[in-house]
């Protein structure tokens, strides 16, 4: 799109602090000249955060800035940051690491990824400051692939340095906010009071930055000013961009938020869960559908992906430059907010009406490759599901005998012991049968049902072994399988059936949970992978990858058993 005219006849002065920052006025700024608010909320968020010496020095946050903008693939941004910030990375690689994480995989941040940084020194305001740098990097990146802003005169383009961001694989179990900072609500501070009157009540995101006031005062005026301000776009518009750019990051807090603020604006929550899912479908106008399409390509989770945003799509459907402009930003806002939170770790205010995870990561669309012959499998049990939601108690019953089996079946292998298995068995179907309102079909009713046994069962783990996480372990990354013989080829021979299912069983017994879990369903129970992998709530990769690990450990441990004992001349 065309760069809008300057910000004023004396643009310098009108931005002083963003010429301190950066010794110019970006064009990245120039090209939101249509928003003076906006850019004045940035340049305040700017200076509080990334120039103004905290708990880390402006070394630390340009070498989070620069990595950022790397692993975002915004060679604007890339350059931008090496002549403002140290182009040299930061010696601190914990720090680093975090941001890079944070950046480009922010959904899957836990817990442990803030407490490996805070065991490298950086207390918990210095951790709060990288997480509001890197959203800082990322809404800025946001801007600058919306916008496409030229590269100054004053910048000079770069190679891209790689950066090794390794690739998650596990989705991480809900633990809590992230951060202990005081979360006082201040109801009776500037922030929140404005926060009361356009939410109903200071979330949860804000609380936790209470610690830093001037932080939290830069991010109220920032929403101020693109979010809260009647501009181009309507508040409604805005709210909608926000809930399709959370949803397409995974970010549950931030949709469950934002869908709130829609309903006080008077949109169902249905409208806003049609959004969630897929707003074509919505009631939306066409045009309005065209926006979030848009605003849905700046989403962070997409970013360095071939979908391009394209303003003169919006243009056609009779967007103004200013509100095009105003999209841009908001989604950059919306990529801001979702980092925070994935950061911080704030929990929801109020019960999600969904949850989202990593299968949601790559929704189908209308614009799949058709497979062919290609069939969506029926479930054999849905007329009975839809019965007992229609208040047919008796047909539970044959439910729980289809599969109470297969079900004693998983919780035995996973628990080691029959007593705990019935016990947990009888808990599944109870909580299957009281949550069977909530069921919509998204799965088998098997699959819902085996997640259920499978989150039955590590509850019962983790109060045996409260010390042994099911995230990836301390050896597990490394195991390298050294027993490499031939098995023999019919090990029968070698034992009697009963005692080699009972090395079976024990060798399974003794698998670390995560790949105790993944074999049970691939190797035991016969699930496909993509039922194993919407069963563990992972994705077909992920699954696979912990299903080849859990073979190569059991092959390992029974190989002194099975292995084949070639002659040698005497």
């Amino acid at each position: 799109m065309s760069q809008p005219a300057t910000i004023s006849n004396d643009p310098a002065g009108s931005c002083p602090q963003l010429v301190a920052a950066y010794g110019f006025l970006p064009n990245l700024f120039r090209a939101q000249s249509a928003l003076p608010d906006a850019i004045e909320a940035e340049q305040r968020l700017i200076d509080a955060v990334v120039v103004r010496h905290n708990g880390l020095t402006r070394n630390q946050k340009g070498a989070i800035l620069n990595g950022v903008a790397t692993v975002r693939g915004s060679d604007y941004c890339r350059a931008l940051f090496g002549h403002s910030f140290a182009a040299e990375p930061d010696h601190s690689s914990a720090l680093l690491d975090f941001s890079l994480k944070l950046a480009k995989h922010g959904p899957w941040v836990a817990k442990s990824d803030l407490l490996r940084l805070k065991s490298s020194g950086f207390d918990e305001k210095a951790v709060l400051e990288a997480i509001v740098t890197t959203g800082i990097g990322v809404m800025l990146c946001t801007v600058a692939d919306g916008l496409g802003p030229r590269l100054d005169p004053q910048l000079k383009s770069a190679p891209a340095e790689a950066l090794n961001v390794p690739e998650p694989l596990d989705w991480p179990k809900p633990s809590g906010a992230h951060l202990s900072l005081s979360s006082d609500s201040g109801s009776d501070s500037r922030a929140g009071l404005v926060l009361c009157e356009q939410f109903g009540f200071v979330p949860n995101l804000y609380r936790l930055q209470n610690a830093l006031p001037e932080l939290l005062d830069a991010e109220l005026r920032l929403l101020e000013a693109v979010l809260f301000a009647e501009g181009g776009l309507s508040r409604v518009q805005k709210e909608c961009i926000l809930l399709a750019v959370s949803a397409s990051n995974l970010n549950t807090y931030c949709a469950t938020l934002h869908s709130q603020a829609l309903a006080i604006q008077g949109i169902p929550l249905e409208e806003s869960d049609r959004i969630v899912e897929d707003h074509r479908p919505s009631s939306i106008s066409g045009a309005d559908q065209a926006l979030l399409d848009e605003s849905r390509k700046l989403a962070s989770l997409l970013g360095g992906s071939s979908q391009r945003f394209e303003p003169e799509r919006l243009a056609m459907h009779g967007f103004t430059e200013v509100q095009i402009v105003e999209a841009v930003v908001v989604s950059g806002l919306a990529n801001f907010l979702n980092t925070l939170q994935a950061g911080v770790g704030a929990t929801t205010d109020f019960p999600p009406r969904r949850v989202l995870g990593p299968k949601d990561l790559y929704p189908l669309s209308d614009d799949s490759r058709p497979i062919l012959n290609a069939t969506v499998p029926e479930d054999p049990d849905a007329a009975l599901v839809a019965g007992v939601q229609s208040g047919n108690i008796d047909g539970f019953e044959e439910l729980v005998r289809r599969h109470s089996r297969r079900i004693f079946g998983t919780l035995a292998g996973l628990l080691g012991n029959a007593e705990d298995a019935h016990d947990a068995t009888q808990e599944v179907f109870l909580k299957a049968f009281e949550n069977i309102g909530r069921f919509q079909g998204r799965s088998k009713f098997s699959t819902w049902l085996t997640s259920i046994a499978i989150n039955a069962g590590t509850d019962l783990l983790r109060q045996r072994k409260p010390s042994e996480p099911l995230e990836e372990g301390q050896g597990d990354e490394e195991f390298r399988p050294r027993q490499v013989q031939k098995w023999a080829e019919d090990p029968e021979r070698l034992l009697a059936a009963s005692q080699m299912n009972d090395l079976v069983r024990q060798a399974v017994l003794r698998l670390p949970e995560k790949y105790r879990i993944a074999v049970l369903l691939r190797d035991i129970n016969q699930l496909s992978t993509e039922e194993a992998a919407a069963a563990m709530d992972l994705s077909v990769p992920a699954l696979k990858a912990r299903v080849l690990r859990g073979r190569l450990m059991l092959r390992e441990s029974l190989a002194q058993h099975f292995a084949r004992q070639d002659k040698t001349d005497a």
